[in-house]
């Protein structure tokens, strides 16, 4: 039978093996995520350059890694020798730049597709909802208010 010490140190050393597993686990889907990105872009984002096409292949990465995953900033700097403050800027200017530069939009559009496709996950398709947003720019104040509450009475009810 174990004593209190010896059941105690056991359990350290289950909650350290997790806790490798878990790092592990983080910095695998970190390199999947930056494979991709390099497939796609054909650019190592690893280096240290100021390339446009590096820093934006760097904006996608940390976009993805953001959103794909539970990592701090840090860790996901870390994986392409970047300090968080660098990954944070990065993400933050990831949308302005999806919205205004069609090349970077394709890219982006390619690599997210690429992850997608290896997770086995069908991608969100953005061209509907794009014209979903078209279609409720056409409309004049009053429809706007009608599809408002519309979609408000259908959420509301559906959560009864």
């Amino acid at each position: 039978m174990e004593t209190p010490e010896q059941f105690l140190e056991n359990i350290q050393t289950i909650i350290a093996s997790n806790k490798e597993t878990a790092k592990y686990k983080k910095r695998k889907e970190l390199q999947r995520i930056i494979a991709t990105v390099v497939r796609v872009t054909g650019f190592d984002i690893t280096q240290k350059t100021n390339l446009r096409e590096v820093a934006d292949a760097i904006k996608i990465y940390s976009y993805m890694a953001r959103k794909f995953t539970r990592n701090g900033f840090k860790e996901i700097g870390n994986m392409v020798n970047r300090n968080h403050a660098t990954i944070l800027i990065a993400k933050n200017s990831y949308s302005s730049l999806y919205t205004t530069d069609k090349e970077f939009r394709s890219i982006a559009d390619e690599c997210l597709s690429k992850h997608f496709t290896e997770e086995g996950f069908e991608q969100p398709k953005v061209k509907a909802i794009e014209d979903i947003n078209d279609e409720l720019l056409k409309c004049d104040h009053t429809k706007l208010l009608r599809v408002k509450n519309y979609l408000k009475k259908i959420t509301t009810d559906g959560n009864k």
